[in-house]
């Protein structure tokens, strides 16, 4: 029998049902959760995030269709495989089960053989498609660092490039990585113009910032692509980040105000920050341009914990971490930065 350790939550109100089903699948060597109305599972599948969730199509609201839309719409349980259950034999249900998401469909009654290999069958099919993703991705990572140690032993190196490249393998870790550190780079780049930054001094903070997050391929999966809030422990590890991209950049002989950025983009300006405690003017400008930015770009993008911040809430925000998180001197620059 394969994937007997799964953890399976069984959403049905039909209460002889709920543990008839249970106990065949604990026989079977399932972990079983239930829930007897749509609201408890939706928020026990947020809770202990399944490995499969069963569900009964007809309930009370919420329904089996509305459980999956409501679970789908959140971003931390969008993926997880979903079973409808329903003594109904409507062709037209099964197919609006299946069209708005679902693995599969059982119709009641059914046999305990059926129901183990459905659900056998749902839980190969995902564990098969993320194992094929990590391994394109892990592929993918190995040529990018591949190319790039090669950039690195060539004395003709074009550093955009190698810059660039280095940039995509960041992103493949998360994909939201990606257009975030596009983001602030344009941003980040707008504001030092603005205070007359130029030539060399201006491509290196462009290269700081695009390799801004570079630490984070040290990060495991779990904390990193963790769509809510980190515990504590959780914290101290993804703090680890900057220090670690300086001691990935160091040796690739890129130019030392281009590590800037990815060492010192989390001190802030009263010494409370990370990884070195710096404070005031001992922080590099660069650092102390792309914090604001960095900051900016978080708080104005929807995360699956809190929604976005208007714009006048974040400008509150800024001017009242002046001189704390933020240098006070660039507060009137950034905000002209940004409304610009």
């Amino acid at each position: 029998m394969e994937n007997t350790s799964s953890h399976i939550l069984i959403i049905d109100d039909d209460h002889a049902l709920l543990m008839g089903l249970s106990a065949v699948l604990r026989r079977d060597g399932y972990k079983i959760t239930t829930a007897d109305h749509g609201q408890k599972g939706i928020q026990l599948a947020r809770e202990i995030m399944p490995d499969l969730l069963i569900c009964d199509l007809m309930m009370p609201p919420p329904n089996g269709f509305s459980v999956l839309s409501i679970l789908q719409e959140d971003p931390q349980t969008a993926q997880l495989p979903f079973i409808f259950l329903t003594a109904s034999a409507n062709e037209a249900d099964k197919i609006k089960g299946l069209l708005s998401g679902a693995d599969d469909y059982i119709t009641k009654p059914f046999s305990k053989d059926e129901l183990v290999a459905r659900i056998t069958a749902v839980l190969r099919r995902r564990a098969k498609s993320g194992a094929h993703r990590d391994e394109n991705k892990d592929v993918l990572i190995a040529r990018l660092q591949e190319k790039i140690a090669t950039a690195v032993e060539n004395s003709n190196t074009n550093w955009e490039d190698f810059v660039s490249g280095l940039s995509n393998m960041i992103a493949l870790r998360d994909d939201e990585t990606e257009v975030h550190s596009k983001h602030v780079t344009e941003i980040t780049e707008k504001m030092a113009r603005s205070l007359g930054i130029s030539g060399d001094a201006l491509l290196y903070i462009r290269w700081g910032a695009l390799l801004h997050d570079v630490g984070k391929v040290g990060v495991p999966d779990n904390i990193l692509l963790k769509p809510g809030p980190l515990t504590p422990d959780e914290r101290k590890i993804m703090m680890l980040h900057p220090e670690l991209g300086y001691q990935i950049l160091l040796p690739l002989k890129l130019p030392a105000a281009a590590l800037e950025i990815p060492h010192y983009h989390h001190e802030k300006w009263d010494g409370s920050g990370y990884p070195s405690g710096l404070s005031g003017e001992n922080i590099p400008l660069s650092a102390r341009i792309f914090t604001f930015v960095d900051v900016w770009d978080a708080l104005s993008s929807d995360r699956p914990y809190r929604a976005a911040w208007t714009t006048e809430k974040i400008t509150e925000y800024v001017i009242g971490q002046a001189g704390t998180k933020f240098d006070p001197q660039l507060v009137e620059s950034f905000l002209k930065t940004v409304s610009a």
